[in-house]
């Protein structure tokens, strides 16, 4: 319950994307470490231009949005992990599956183009996928 509290009460939620944030992400791979099952966890790490904050939290909220519209809701996990990085838990999923996803949000982010007053922000991303679980 206590998880349920602090991402309740927001101490958990990243106020630019509205997601759980790192140190939230922290405490459920700790869990996810022990468990019999086997889950996937992406990180996506993104690389942009922004003359100043608000930039940077303008295109984050954005691609928030892109992220989570580009996984298996309510089945995966978006999480904010790092300034400008995002972590997806996944779980039940086959690598074709696992492969579809990432490109997916590589192509969606590659091909979005955000305009903030006169700037024109181009995304690049790298994609990283470990597992953890699984232990019998």
């Amino acid at each position: 319950m206590a998880y349920i509290n602090r991402l309740l009460t927001g101490e958990w939620v990243d106020p630019v994307t509205r997601l759980p944030n790192e140190e939230f992400a922290k405490e459920i791979i700790a869990e996810l470490e022990n468990s019999k099952e086997l889950f996937y966890l992406m990180r996506i790490d993104l690389d942009f231009p922004a003359s100043n904050d608000d930039v940077s939290k303008f295109v984050l909220s954005r691609v928030s949005s892109v992220i989570k519209h580009s996984v298996r809701i309510p089945k995966d996990f978006v999480c904010k992990v790092g300034d400008k990085s995002f972590g997806v838990v996944l779980h039940g999923i086959t690598d074709a599956e696992l492969n579809k996803i990432s490109q997916r949000i590589t192509d969606s982010l590659q091909y979005l183009l955000l305009t903030y007053g006169s700037e024109k922000i181009q995304i690049d991303c790298n994609i990283d996928i470990k597992t953890v679980g699984g232990a019998r």
